[in-house]
């Protein structure tokens, strides 16, 4: 928190300061003020000194307590006015004279005259108050010493400086060059020759000097040291001793907060210093306001202020390697070409610029990769001028040379070793990351992704990387997690909701799945994959015309594309063609022969022909490409295993499978048929009630549980009557809704939920269901899902008003605690009802730190519900927090009485022993 000065002006007009408020406090207790002067924090605006709520209380106080001896000097100015002929006229006088200088003070006193005693006094009264003031002034300046001001506040008004002309002068001119040279050297030479400079003497400016190139060598390099970083953030007190507007302290302040990547909080001071024509020439002061526009975005306006600075001096070479930077990061390449060869004339040392020359080679021309590989082994050369990040983005770009050279494993070694030099480096992070996608080694890549997304969640490659990896390396609940916080960041981005197909498509949620491939194939025509696999869903919900015009559509679009031709082949085998499925899944393979679909179908093909040994051939290699992802490559395998009656593999693999993908019915009812075969009846009716449970209408699986009773002769068992019922009446809503309470009773809150969005869906209207819903996914942490279906069921019954404080709830486990406020307010204005809500908003405006609007509802809370032990035990912390000790430990003996074996007994007990003593 950053503490306030005021300048002080007297009735006079002298004025001096700025001192901190805790000074002018001291300075008017002890008489050095007298509370008429005016006072200003920028010296420029004035106001009464009692127009400061800490002074007025200060003030206050003084004229509340017992009245203080009149100031010596007053005493030596009313001396200094009177004559032998003005002593007082009698002793009555004496007395009241007596009472005014030491009221409320005095003992008893008689009255003696004394008058010659006296005037020999008064002659002595000035000398006396040129003592004490004297003693006083010494007394004061000299309290300061231990503080950041130094005695008599020299550090403030008489701040050390170089003088001018001395070597220490030379060296503070050479240092500043080198922050204008940006280079790796010259900012290191920034900081020894600043700091050599300090080692004789604390210049407040040079030690600004020297934090800054601290400062840009950690920003630019990642090479300051920790404890010279340090040291700039306990140095800044002193270094602002020189004033807000010196520029030298405005300078250091936006180094750093450039490095925090807060450059928006220094960004309007570095606009007002600049504007001013006294700092025009301040080429430093400008790159650091173009800076802060660049981290911003604002690149018109970095651009802008850049070109001024060219204007000022033509050959700065840091300005042109600023603008080449800013024109690349907008894809303008040859305006970056330029800029980065214009900043090589002016300098041909700025290593930097002929690294991001090699860069806008490689990344944003991709025209000719030798001249970007050339390019690169020219900036490898100036070694010697490179700072360890400038090196490790060198290396870097040899990376992505080589792999658009179709050299993937040297490419990967080469960005590994560039990822040792700069660990930090986004840069290299993406470039190894994509490397490794590319080569299908999603584990590599996945760390790697998640990195990235998680420091920039708003690079939608980064995001894309990171859920396709999770999807390729089977985390589907971590992707989903993933894809649900990506599709909020890109609501309109077709990559995003394809993705989110492909998860709810694996996690077997066609509805959803659809919904999504959907949104993709609206947001972009082009994405071929997306309506490939729609049409892949289709297929397996039998909805073959459907897929028909997908895929069609699809091998339109993109005539080579080996996915589409498997698509294809799983079209043609729906249509019992198996000869042209055959042709479709060799065409794919064809074209990629790693493309585990195309496989999977061969092993279909060849399993319909009867060749069993080439359909357990093709599935093994369907899953050793994608041991994840491939839908049903493991149950095609055990059907394999099934047709060659290695029933004991058979049930092992289908066990696999349903682990991995256990909302799948068909699994359990294959895997029911062959623990069937082998007579293990116990084992086939539990896989097969399994598949009841998911889909309780399947057709298949009633047969072969039927054939499992009958094994057992147990011909008159009936199913239980709610299964019963929801077989029978599939589109009753209440029949839905009652099996999912029964499911949630049984601990089963995911297949619980399932039935009651089927009810919803089959009656939108259904509050029962929508409510019971809001509070699952209450209890999973969905708070939007939550929110969503409790306001469902208000719409769909009004007087539902307990379901405005459920929405309150949410709201309140979200942390969205003024909207929490502002729905519990709402709650118990409708229905008086619910009490429960003072205690919920009571807490919200805890969270807020609002403590005194929570002791209000925290009252109302304890009276609504005397006996709810925990509206006193916040009661009382909030008490605390007010400063109200004896309400604190009120609340805080009720909330024991309350709950007299709470597990926090303790520490409650500690909490009032503290507030007491």
């Amino acid at each position: 928190m950053q503490v306030k000065r005021f300048h002080v002006r007297r009735r006079s007009g002298k004025m001096f300061g700025p001192f901190e408020e805790g000074v002018i406090v001291k300075m008017l207790e002890d008489g050095q003020l007298l509370g008429n002067e005016d006072v200003s924090p920028d010296s420029e605006s004035w106001s009464a000194i009692g127009t400061v709520p800490i002074f007025a209380s200060a003030i206050q106080r003084l004229m509340e307590g017992p009245a203080k001896a009149i100031p010596v000097a007053a005493s030596a100015a009313q001396a200094g006015t009177e004559t032998a002929g003005t002593e007082p006229a009698n002793g009555q006088a004496s007395m009241e004279r007596l009472r005014q200088l030491y009221e409320g003070r005095m003992a008893a006193v008689s009255v003696v005259d004394r008058s010659a005693a006296d005037l020999k006094w008064k002659k002595r009264i000035p000398f006396l108050v040129a003592a004490g003031v004297s003693v006083l002034v010494l007394g004061t300046g000299a309290g300061f010493e231990a503080s950041r001001y130094g005695a008599f506040g020299r550090h403030k008004f008489f701040p050390a400086s170089v003088s001018s002309g001395s070597p220490q002068a030379k060296l503070v001119a050479e240092a500043k060059l080198g922050l204008l040279r940006d280079t790796y050297a010259s900012y290191q030479e920034a900081r020894d020759k600043s700091a050599q400079v300090l080692k004789g003497k604390e210049y407040p400016e040079v030690r600004a000097l020297w934090c800054q190139s601290v400062a840009y060598l950690q920003r630019r390099y990642a090479a300051a040291e920790r404890a010279d970083l340090n040291t700039c953030q306990k140095q800044m007190e002193a270094i602002e001793l020189l004033g807000e507007k010196n520029v030298e302290v405005l300078k250091t302040s936006a180094g750093l907060a450039l490095n925090a990547r807060k450059g928006a909080e220094v960004q309007t001071r570095l606009r007002d210093a600049y504007s001013r024509e006294g700092n025009q020439g301040d080429l430093e002061l400008a790159f650091l306001l173009a800076e802060t526009y660049a981290q911003q975005k604002d690149n018109a306006n970095a651009i802008a202020t850049l070109k001024k600075v060219l204007e000022r001096d033509a050959k700065s070479a840091k300005a042109h390697h600023a603008l080449g930077n800013l024109y690349q990061a907008a894809g303008k390449a040859d305006e970056a070409a330029q800029a980065y060869a214009a900043a090589l004339q002016a300098d041909p040392q700025h290593a930097a610029s002929a690294v991001e020359l090699a860069a806008v080679e490689l990344l944003v021309r991709k025209a000719n990769i030798e001249q970007g590989a050339q390019a690169v082994e020219s900036a490898l050369k100036l070694q010697s001028e490179l700072g360890p990040a400038e090196r490790a983005r060198a290396r870097g770009l040899k990376g992505v040379a080589l792999f658009q050279q179709f050299k993937p494993k040297e490419a990967e070694a080469e960005l590994k070793e560039a990822l040792k030099d700069n660990k930090d480096s986004t840069f290299i992070k993406a470039q190894l990351a994509q490397v490794l996608r590319s080569q299908r080694d999603y584990d590599g890549a996945l760390p790697l992704f998640e990195s990235l997304a998680k420091d920039d969640n708003g690079n939608l490659e980064y995001v894309d990387g990171h859920i396709t990896s999770l999807v390729m390396t089977g985390k589907m609940q971590d992707a989903l997690t993933a894809v649900e916080a990506a599709s909020k960041g890109f609501p309109n981005e077709a990559r995003i909701a394809y993705l989110y197909g492909r998860i709810e498509d694996a996690l077997d949620k066609p509805v959803d799945a659809e919904g999504h491939f959907k949104r993709a194939t609206a947001a972009d025509a082009k994405l071929v994959d997306a309506g490939l696999y729609l049409g892949r869903l289709y297929l397996r919900q039998h909805r073959n015309a459907d897929a028909r015009a997908l895929l069609e559509a699809a091998a339109a679009q993109a005539p080579d594309h080996a996915g589409v031709h498997a698509g294809l082949g799983e079209l043609a085998l729906a249509e019992n063609n198996s000869l042209l499925a055959q042709q479709e899944f060799d065409r794919a393979v064809q074209l990629d022969p790693n493309l585990a679909d195309a496989h999977l179908g061969l092993s279909r093909v060849a399993l319909l022909g009867g060749d069993a040994t080439r359909a357990e051939t093709e599935a093994n290699r369907a899953l050793e490409l994608d041991p994840h992802l491939l839908k049903d490559g493991r149950l095609q395998r055990g059907l394999v295993l099934w047709r060659l009656h290695r029933l004991d593999e058979a049930a092992a693999e289908l066990e696999k499978a349903k682990q991995e993908d256990p909302r799948s019915t068909t699994t359990p009812i294959t895997l029911g048929a062959v623990l069937l075969e082998k007579g293990d009846l116990p084992g086939a009716e539990s896989n097969l009630g399994l598949a009841l449970r998911n889909e309780p209408s399947n057709h298949e699986a009633l047969y072969y549980l039927g054939l499992v009773r009958a094994k057992r002769s147990e011909y008159t068992q009936a199913l239980d009557s709610m299964k019963s019922a929801v077989e029978r009446a599939p589109k009753r809503p209440d029949y839905h809704y009652a099996y999912g309470v029964i499911l949630r009773d049984a601990k089963k809150l995911p297949e619980a939920v399932e039935q009651w969005q089927s009810a919803v869906a089959l009656d939108a209207n259904y509050a029962d269901a929508h409510e019971a819903l809001g509070h699952a996914f209450l209890e999973k942490a969905d708070f939007d899902g939550a929110i969503a279906s409790f306001e469902a069921a208000l719409k769909a019954d009004p007087q539902r008003t307990r379901v405005m404080g459920a929405i309150g709830d949410a709201l309140f486990n979200a942390a969205r605690w003024d909207d929490a406020v502002r729905r519990y307010q709402a709650a118990i204005k409708a229905d008086p009802k619910l009490t429960y809500v003072y205690y919920k908003v009571a807490r919200a405006f805890t969270e807020q730190a609002q403590h005194a609007k929570a002791i209000d509802w925290y009252r109302k809370a304890t009276a609504a519900e005397p006996e709810n032990p925990q509206p006193f035990y916040y009661l009382g912390f909030a008490y605390k927090e007010r400063n109200k000790r004896k309400d604190a430990i009120s609340a805080f003996k009720e909330y024991l009485v309350k709950k007299p074996d709470a597990a926090d007994k303790k520490d409650i007990e500690d909490e009032i022993y503290d507030l007491e003593h």
